[in-house]
C-alpha cells in the first residue's frame, strides 16, 4: 500500500521512543521501544502526526471563517455584477443585430423595434424570475409627451424592468436622462443610443418632449442613490431644470414612487412628491410603478 510505503521511510517521535516500520520475516509491524503495536494502531498514530493533518487541526477554524467571508463577498456583489454582466451581452447583441442587417437608421427610429423587444424581453424574465417584479398604472400614462420622475437607487435595476415592461406592453420607447459620465462608460455607446439615453440638458429634454416622447428623470441621480432615515435631506444640488423643463414644455407632470429592489423596502418618498406637487401644482399626477 502506497501509505504504508510512505510510512515506512518517516520516522515520528512517539513517547520515549520511536516507532519505525519494521520489515523483518516480510511481516510489517510497528514498535515504539519495546511493545509491539499493530499495523492499524500504527498507519492511524501516523496519520494523526502527519504534518498535513497537524496543519488541517490547526488552521481548519480559520479556513472555515475565510470560506464564509468569501462567500459573503460573492452574494454581496453577484447581484451587480450579474447585471453588469448583462447589460454588456445586450450591447454586444445590439452590435451583432447591427452587423447581420447592416442598419445604418436612427437608433430611435422603429427599425431597432426588433432588437428593442428581444432585449427587453431578456429583462422583463429576469425581473420575474430573479426580482417577481410587478408594474401597475401604465394605463395612467398619457399617450403624448410626458416627463416621467422616480426614485434612484442605490443600483436602479428596478428602473430597467420598467423600461422593458413599458416597451412590451405599451410598445412605447421611454428616454432616459442619464448623467454625463454614463456616456463615458466604455462599450456601451449603442445600447445607450437604441433604448433612448439622453444628456441631461434642458435643450436635450425639450426636443424629445416636442418629438413626443416620454422623458424619464430621476432628480439628484446618484447624489439621492443613498440610503436614509427620518433625518435625511434631499440633495439635488439646485439642479431644479427637470420642473422647468416640464413648465416650458406644458406637459404633464408624472411622480411615481417603486418599491426599490436594490433594498427590498417600500419608498414612498413624502417630501420628495411634495415639493414637485409645490413647484408644478394640478399638472402633477401619482402612479404606482
Amino acid at each position: 500500500m502506497a501509505a504504508f510505503q510512505y510510512l515506512k521511510r518517516v520516522y515520528e517521535r512517539a513517547g520515549d521512543g520511536l516507532f519505525v516500520w519494521d520489515m523483518i520475516g516480510g511481516k510489517e509491524s510497528c514498535t515504539s521501544g519495546p511493545i509491539p503495536v499493530t499495523d492499524l494502531s500504527c498507519l492511524v498514530y501516523g496519520l494523526e502526526e502527519w504534518t498535513v493533518v497537524e496543519f488541517l487541526k490547526q488552521y481548519l477554524f480559520h479556513l472555515i471563517i475565510a470560506s464564509l467571508t468569501i462567500i459573503a463577498i460573492l452574494v454581496f456583489f453577484i447581484v451587480p455584477l450579474t447585471i453588469g454582466f448583462f447589460i454588456y451581452l445586450s450591447n454586444i447583441s445590439l452590435l451583432i443585430y447591427q452587423r447581420n442587417s447592416e442598419l445604418e437608421a436612427d437608433p430611435l427610429s422603429d427599425v431597432w423595434d426588433r432588437a428593442r423587444k428581444t432585449i427587453a424581453s431578456f429583462w422583463d424574465i429576469y425581473a420575474r424570475i430573479w426580482h417577481g417584479y410587478e408594474l401597475h398604472g401604465v394605463e395612467n400614462l398619457p399617450e403624448g409627451p410626458g416627463i416621467l420622475v422616480y426614485y434612484h437607487g442605490a443600483i436602479p435595476v428596478d428602473y430597467l424592468y420598467f423600461l422593458s415592461r413599458l416597451f412590451l406592453w405599451k410598445k412605447r420607447l421611454c428616454l432616459s436622462v442619464a448623467d454625463h459620465f454614463v456616456f463615458r462608460l466604455p462599450g456601451l455607446k449603442l445600447l445607450l443610443r437604441v433604448t433612448g439615453v439622453i444628456p441631461g440638458t434642458r435643450e436635450k429634454c425639450l426636443l424629445a418632449l416636442k418629438n413626443g416622447y416620454l422623458v424619464s428623470i430621476s432628480p439628484g441621480g446618484v447624489r439621492e442613490a443613498l440610503f436614509s432615515d427620518e433625518s435625511y435631506q434631499l440633495m439635488w444640488g439646485n439642479r431644479k431644470g427637470f420642473a422647468q423643463v416640464a413648465l416650458d414644455a406644458k406637459v404633464d407632470f408624472l411622480d411615481s414612487y417603486m418599491k426599490v429592489l436594490d433594498c427590498l423596502l417600500f419608498l414612498h418618498m413624502e417630501d420628495f412628491q411634495s415639493n414637485f406637487a409645490r413647484t408644478l401644482g394640478s399638472q402633477s399626477l401619482t402612479i404606482q410603478i
